[in-house]
């Protein structure tokens, strides 16, 4: 794909509602009710389902949905990641060595994806940014076992910025171009955002990526293709801000945030096109709302999610029609 504008004006932001027939078989795994082996086949089922309702709804990207139950972290060497019945405080990680990048599960993830897909749609692989995975080993490894592998912090951003060069060079020779970073929420570290520079700029030529992430982070990032912001969380009413997209020519995504209602197509209209001052229609692309935060979506909540879509395609004719 290269460094173009994508050919799709609405994307996804970031994960789907899980439908109820996975969060079952997720329940009956826990509780050794199904093997492994079959709650994949339930995971690969629904994204089969997710893929083809996306394509029939008209989106020209398909994503996993965030369907897959494993940790990210599960295929990087030298972490473990803690079960609640071995971890004997809040921390869930523990490093044991030099961190690497084994056969990470996400390469197999996107060959689901790309064996899977349509020729006329774009497979797009999700996975946390290199300054998320790094908060998060902070956040949760003792300081005194980080130390005892880490003592210079450096170290750990030269291994994972490594490690993230392999797993996205795989990606790429496995034939994706379009990747997404979800960022984090808090407050990014100045090691954070320099980790997450350094992947961009290490990435494969070619590799179109986006980042999901707070208003925070997206300023001091150098190098995406493409920043998702929410409209409803107020950076619409602070569009000076949003210099930074235009001048490097990103995709600006405008990520409708929660499930609106069709008397709010108006209002999200008038935001857009205040945003419209700023940034060049061609360089907007309309995004689905982030379910990460439903643990257990109801049918109810699949439901406005799938009307956001139909939502989002009425709002992305009258952006893009004009």
């Amino acid at each position: 794909m290269g460094k173009i504008f994508p050919p799709f004006k609405v994307d996804i932001a970031g994960t789907l509602c899980v439908p109820s027939a996975l969060q079952d078989a997720r329940k009956e795994y826990k509780d050794g009710q199904i093997s492994l082996q079959a709650l994949r086949a339930v995971e690969d089922a629904e994204i089969r389902n997710l893929m083809e309702r996306l394509r029939s709804e008209g989106i020209k990207v398909v994503t996993d949905g965030g369907f897959r139950s494993y940790d990210f972290l599960e295929g990087w060497e030298g972490v473990r990641c803690k079960s609640d019945a071995d971890s004997s405080s809040d921390d869930r990680l523990e490093v044991t060595g030099r961190i690497g990048l084994l056969h990470h599960p996400v390469l197999e993830d996107f060959a689901f994806l790309a064996q899977n897909a349509a020729e006329d749609v774009l497979p797009k692989q999700h996975m946390p940014s290199p300054g998320k995975l790094l908060m998060r080993i902070l956040r949760e490894t003792e300081a005194e076992c980080l130390k005892s592998v880490y003592p210079d912090l450096n170290v750990l951003l030269d291994d994972l910025a490594v490690a993230y060069r392999t797993l996205l060079e795989g990606l790429y020779e496995a034939g994706c171009r379009y990747v997404q970073f979800e960022g984090i929420k808090s407050m990014l570290t100045d090691e954070a955002a320099r980790l997450n520079n350094r992947v961009l700029r290490e990435r494969p030529e070619g590799l179109f990526v986006a980042f999901h992430a707070a208003t925070d982070m997206l300023i001091r990032l150098h190098g995406a293709d493409a920043y998702f912001l929410n409209y409803d969380c107020g950076i619409c009413d602070r569009s000076r801000l949003l210099w930074f997209v235009h001048e490097r020519e990103a995709v600006f995504g405008f990520v409708l945030s929660y499930y609106p209602d069709e008397e709010e197509l108006d209002e999200l209209q008038a935001k857009i096109e205040e945003v419209l001052n700023y940034i060049p229609v061609k360089h907007l692309t309309l995004c689905l709302p982030d379910a990460d935060n439903l643990l257990n979506p109801s049918a109810e909540d699949e439901a406005k999610q799938w009307k956001t879509v139909e939502l989002g395609k009425d709002m992305a004719d009258r952006i893009f029609s004009v």
